[in-house]
């Protein structure tokens, strides 16, 4: 096996540990998220995968302030589960729409990257479905199920093994995470 398909293991390993400690509002799954994305990084430099690059260390970075905001006590309780504002979302939604063409042109123009629309899109999503992780709304999960499935193509079409198979276990735990935090909702925790 490649040095390269034993960092894709490593990753793969520490990103299912993240995702379902995250899904189960377990505070420890942020560590287990920086360290993988660290790793990611690297990856990335030899995929060319240049947003994905950035994207992974971004999620270093909200990983450590996940890991900070979810253990911040308010008033003697933790952060809820909560929906996003409806006009915050669209907003969001439709300045994501307006990066993922900018970045992809910009990539398109200027990388030698072959997907880059597919990569600026599954990034600025991912993007914005990090932060909304952070602050505990509960729409991060759906935008998670259209990364996640984009990200198993990008991944295909790049060559990797074991990461498409990574991003179509983590549509399923989108779906497993929404409906986690949902009844955390409805049960009030």
């Amino acid at each position: 096996m490649s040095c390269s398909q034993w960092l894709e293991i490593v990753v793969v390993v520490l990103g299912l540990l993240y995702i379902v400690l995250i899904a189960m509002e377990v505070r420890a799954g942020w560590i287990a998220g920086v360290i993988g994305s660290a790793l990611f990084v690297v990856s990335n430099i030899y995929q060319h995968l240049y947003m994905d690059m950035v994207l992974n260390s971004y999620y270093v970075v909200a990983g450590i302030y996940g890991w900070y905001i979810w253990g911040k006590k308010g008033q003697g309780t933790e952060l809820p589960v909560s929906n996003i504002p409806k006009q915050l979302f669209a907003v969001l939604l439709a300045g994501s729409a307006v990066l993922t063409v900018a970045f992809g042109y910009g990539l398109s123009l200027f990388t030698n990257n072959s997907l880059p629309y597919l990569d600026a899109g599954v990034t600025i999503l991912s993007f914005l479905a990090t932060w909304m992780s952070t602050r505990k709304y509960i729409e991060n999960w759906l935008l998670w199920l259209v990364a996640d499935p984009l990200a198993v193509i990008l991944y295909y079409y790049k060559g990797g093994v074991f990461y498409p198979m990574l991003f179509a276990i983590y549509t399923g735990m989108a779906a497993y995470g929404y409906l986690c935090w949902r009844k955390h909702m409805k049960n009030g925790i």
